[in-house]
């Protein structure tokens, strides 16, 4: 046996040493950015109602270390119950269900803030087990406690297996209020149907701190039906509408005042819907959607799908795109510039539906730098 011969395994036996390695560093330098993705522990109410944060509680940054006062309502944690009893708690996840602020209800009393159409304010546990955890919010508004028709009027139910499928149903013809006729600003303090699920990023990603950022979902919308034309024909107001969505926040490094939201629409209730688009909202905030498409076209209810995408790749493109049709909007290009604040996704739309959608597989795995 000549040396070149004894040499040549020893040379195999390096090189499958080094494989493994780079592997092993590559998986270590790998996680999940998500927190509770099993949607196993629970739901809380930082978003909406803490009042105070470890990081900025102007921008609701960081983990909740105060809630706000919302007597006679009383804010929860589901399922554990009020926060008043349970004291200060973190869930990975929240609802942001739309603001209604300084409305006159049918009887003529006037709200500052309508509480009783938040989940965290107005639910009932209707299961509650190690394989199963459900709450329903229905519209009793005006309703005596003893009148029969109390938790008739179902306005959502949400349901998880805590191994990382959750359903989210929603009827926004029961929505205790539910007047918006338009996506304009006029509707910015008394908004239109919204069932969205959220999670506030405690450690504030930075996009330059990672090669890539993979998001990938699966779902299937198992109902989208519309229940009235309302509000089609009144003066200025949009065609009914509903859609399954969702888009992360991301603020500026230097300005975090300075808001970019991306997404996905993964389905709308009207197919003409099926495109990018860019815009400026209400709020004066830039936003960039990109259409699911099943060859080329929007997907049907009943389907299941999953995607894959590179968020990175997507915050450049919506960029791009804003610096092309928005030049005023003072974004920097640089999509390094970025951190992420919050991600959401369910439910918005205008006019009467009965939608319900079951999403599984959620996750978003940062690559890190060296």
């Amino acid at each position: 046996m000549t040396s070149s011969n004894i040499r040549m395994p020893l040379l195999a036996s390096l090189l499958a040493v080094l494989v493994v390695a780079a592997g092993s560093l590559g998986a270590a330098d790998t996680h999940e950015l998500f927190r509770d993705t099993a949607f196993a522990e629970g739901f809380g109410a930082s978003w909406g109602y803490g009042s105070k944060f470890t990081l900025s509680s102007e921008r609701k940054e960081g983990a909740v270390t105060a809630y706000r006062e919302i007597w006679p309502w009383q804010v929860h944690l589901i399922p554990e119950g009020s926060v008043t009893k349970v004291g200060i708690k973190e869930h990975a996840w929240d609802f942001e269900e739309g603001g209604h602020l300084n409305v006159t209800n049918a009887r003529g009393e006037f709200i500052p803030e309508l509480h009783a159409k938040k989940l965290v304010a107005n639910h009932a546990i209707e299961v509650n087990t190690p394989e199963k955890l459900q709450f329903a919010q229905f519209n009793n508004d005006g309703l005596a406690d003893a009148d029969p028709q109390r938790n008739t009027k179902l306005v959502k139910r949400i349901t998880t297996d805590r191994r990382g499928k959750i359903t989210l149903a929603y009827n926004s013809l029961n929505e205790i209020r539910n007047v918006a006729t338009g996506y304009s600003a006029q509707f910015a303090l008394d908004i239109w149907p919204t069932l969205l699920l959220v999670q506030n990023f405690h450690d504030l990603p930075k996009l330059r701190d990672y090669e890539r950022l993979d998001v990938s979902l699966s779902w299937q919308v198992t109902k989208l039906k519309q229940l009235s034309d309302w509000p089609a024909g009144l003066p200025g107001a949009a065609m009914p509408d509903m859609n399954l969505q969702f888009y992360f926040l991301l603020r500026e490094i230097a300005h975090p005042e300075r808001v970019l939201w991306v997404g996905l629409l993964q389905h709308p209730s009207n197919p003409k819907h099926g495109f990018i688009h860019t815009s400026v909202d209400q709020w004066d905030i830039v936003m960039h959607r990109e259409p699911f498409l099943v060859d080329g076209k929007t997907a049907s209810v009943g389907q299941r799908h999953t995607y894959q995408r590179e968020l990175k790749t997507l915050v450049r493109e919506a960029l791009a795109a804003s610096a092309a049709k928005q030049p005023e909007k003072k974004l920097s290009a640089n999509a390094d510039d970025y951190y992420i604040h919050l991600f959401n996704i369910g439910w918005e739309g205008i006019g009467h539906w009965d939608a319900e959608a079951e999403l599984s597989g959620l996750s978003l795995k940062g690559l890190r730098k060296p």
